[in-house]
């Protein structure tokens, strides 16, 4: 998940960002970053389109996006606080956005907090510090994931055949167990350690991600893209959409065209 050949060359902005900022709960972003941004969620909740992505944050979550053109970027929000670091590096961090829950980790919201407090206090004269503060958060981060990346190993078959196979509903918690040769029951612990989800709600979200791909396109009617998702009626697909994205299919539709 983590590349760990780069350097951080420069640090942008450290901000905290409360529902005051952003009162509306969709926001479209302008689909390029200037920057890597690294987000930790305090509080609230968001469900975040990036690029093919679905991402989930709750509190005591880190959320990377980096750097470079996308897609899309919105995000359907609950109020709640975070703290963002947008900065530079020589050399990619990740091609893909992630999502990192750290409720074990009791340093991790300290460092945030010290980070943005030496910043709002005085940038220039703690910049260096920022420095050393975001390299101990970024070992945090790593940490994190050499651990999920011995998991990825043992259940990459089965997420292999869910990328490519997801809108098939005989594709079961059973079946993608047996191909990975482990027990049901240690399949869905691994899984839910990686992905911070169930294997079936995982299978759900690529489902929604395609579904809002659809959406935006305006060639199908939201009946059609329940079908086109192999959902057995609208008034399913309607429930389970809202489920994820917190507003219904013909809400997004308006909502994202009056956002183009």
């Amino acid at each position: 998940m983590m590349n760990l050949d780069f350097i951080v060359t420069k640090i942008e902005r450290i901000a905290l960002v409360g529902k005051e900022i952003y009162p509306e709960p969709h926001i479209s972003f302008h689909p390029f970053l200037h920057c890597n941004e690294l987000i930790f969620h305090f509080s609230g909740e968001a469900t975040v389109l990036f690029d093919e992505l679905i991402l989930k944050t709750r509190r005591n979550t880190i959320r990377f996006l980096p750097k470079g053109a996308v897609s899309k970027y919105e995000v359907f929000h609950k109020s709640g606080d975070c703290i963002l670091i947008d900065f530079q590096t020589d050399k990619p961090i990740s091609q893909k956005a992630f999502v990192l829950d750290m409720p074990k980790n009791e340093s991790i919201g300290a460092l945030f907090k010290k980070i943005f407090a030496r910043w709002a206090t005085d940038k220039e004269k703690n910049y260096f510090e920022c420095f050393s503060l975001l390299y101990k958060i970024l070992d945090e981060m790593n940490k994190e994931n050499f651990n999920l990346t011995l998991h990825q190993k043992i259940i990459q078959p089965a997420i292999n055949a869910i990328n490519t196979d997801f809108l098939n509903d005989e594709l079961t918690v059973p079946m993608l167990a047996s191909m990975c040769e482990i027990s049901e029951t240690y399949f869905k612990k691994l899984f839910k350690e990686r992905y911070n989800i169930s294997p079936k709600k995982y299978i759900i979200q690529l489902k929604i991600s395609h579904a809002c791909e659809l959406l935006q396109l305006k060639k199908y009617s939201i009946k059609q893209v329940a079908e086109l998702c192999n959902y057995p009626d609208i008034y399913y697909f309607s429930k389970q959409f809202k489920d994820y994205m917190g507003i219904t299919p013909t809400q997004f539709v308006k909502k994202y065209q009056s956002s183009k």
